[in-house]
């Protein structure tokens, strides 16, 4: 029986015949089959290294009215040139507990974005009546069905932060220039301080330190370099840009002591020569 024809059609005469021409190799051929012979590869041919993984941006959200909008400004100055922390500017003005459901734009802002730190500053609308929730009735400012009702609002967002598992810094009320506002706001701070020790979140407390030797309200305070500088605008109410970059300071320092776990060696340079000591 003759051999298969893939083998035959190779023999004659007892030498093997090689239909392919053989290969030139040219001196890069030659190099190529050295270097990779001896186990190195050309240097020309190697596959580049992959670029380094971009970490993703550190993304902070300021939350709130419009005292918020002014925190949110002091941030930004201080971190719009980089890339790794991202400052979100989630406050809208004339909102607060009284009436707005905060958790509902909370949920709005995780379903846009991750958040790695909650800042929220809110309360100088707060001091008036509250509308009422699932059906209940609203409720007269300083009555104790008022302090019921705003308290549960409040309660509603911080349940939200809670389920959420999200890092929260809350901003305290400012003291104000008018005695007779200042009472009222009072009553708002008050249950804000309450509710944020009872879920263990962080207040940054600003009536203090908005305030002069004497206690009362301080409209100028002076800087590191002793330069006085406005603290408040002319309404007693908002704070001006230097207010806000004590507000960012302070943000800062709490970064800096609690150190989270987004707190990379990059983003702590970033923040140590950010805060004024």
């Amino acid at each position: 029986m003759p051999p298969p024809r893939s083998v035959a059609s190779g023999v004659r005469s007892g030498r093997r015949r090689f239909d392919a021409k053989p290969a030139r190799l040219t001196r890069r051929g030659l190099l190529t089959a050295s270097l990779v012979a001896g186990g190195v590869a050309d240097p020309a041919l190697a596959v580049p290294p992959a670029p380094p993984v971009q970490q993703p941006p550190v993304q902070i959200v300021v939350i709130g009215d419009s005292l918020a909008e002014g925190v949110w400004g002091g941030l930004f100055r201080r971190f719009y040139k980089t890339r790794a922390l991202r400052i979100v500017n989630a406050a809208t003005a004339s909102t607060g507990f009284n009436r707005t459901p905060y958790e509902d734009k909370l949920r709005d802002l995780m379903g846009q974005h991750p958040i790695d730190l909650l800042v929220m500053m809110t309360g100088a609308n707060d001091a008036q009546d509250v509308l009422g929730l699932d059906g209940r009735p609203n409720a007269n400012f300083g009555t104790d069905a008022w302090r019921e009702l705003y308290a549960r609002r409040v309660q509603r967002f911080l349940d939200a932060v809670h389920d959420h598992r999200l890092h929260l810094i809350w901003i305290g009320l400012p003291i104000m220039r008018s005695p007779a506002f200042e009472a009222r706001i009072a009553r708002v701070r008050d249950i804000h301080q309450a509710l944020c020790a009872e879920y263990f979140i962080p207040l940054l407390d600003l009536h203090a330190a908005t305030r002069d030797d004497t206690g009362a309200y301080a409209s100028h305070r002076r800087d590191d370099k002793g330069r006085l500088r406005p603290l408040r605008y002319e309404d007693g109410v908002h704070l001006a840009e230097f207010g806000n970059d004590l507000i960012g300071d302070m943000v800062l320092h709490h970064m800096l002591e609690r150190r989270p776990p987004w707190m990379t060696r990059e983003v702590e340079e970033l923040m140590q020569p950010a805060r004024r000591s």
